[in-house]
């Protein structure tokens, strides 16, 4: 299990969640993200391995390029985790509902 302390710091970077939101269309490489970002591609590389390391992000290696994709079960195994807490599964509880 992941710490929800090192989760919610991935989590706060709005750059990061912007990387998260763009991959969730399909895989992109370093050069895509950082193109989307608007950064240079070693500060977008930096975001992808902060969640690549808490394994939200999967890769495959296609000759020199590096394709990032989303990790769903990582995020099912969080949501999991977070709703045995009962304050959070009351409020994933009332989300789903709207």
């Amino acid at each position: 299990m992941v710490s929800l302390t090192k989760v919610s710091k991935a989590f706060s970077d709005n750059n990061r969640l912007k990387i998260l939101e763009f991959l969730s269309a399909g895989q992109r490489n370093v050069t895509d993200v950082a193109e989307n970002l608007k950064v240079e591609e070693n500060l977008a590389s930096h975001h992808l391995r902060v969640l690549a390391d808490l394994g939200f992000l999967q890769n495959d290696k296609k000759g020199r390029q590096v394709f990032y994709r989303i990790n769903e079960k990582k995020f099912v195994s969080l949501i999991k985790d977070i709703s045995k807490n009962p304050a959070f599964k009351e409020i994933l509880s009332q989300a789903l509902e709207e």
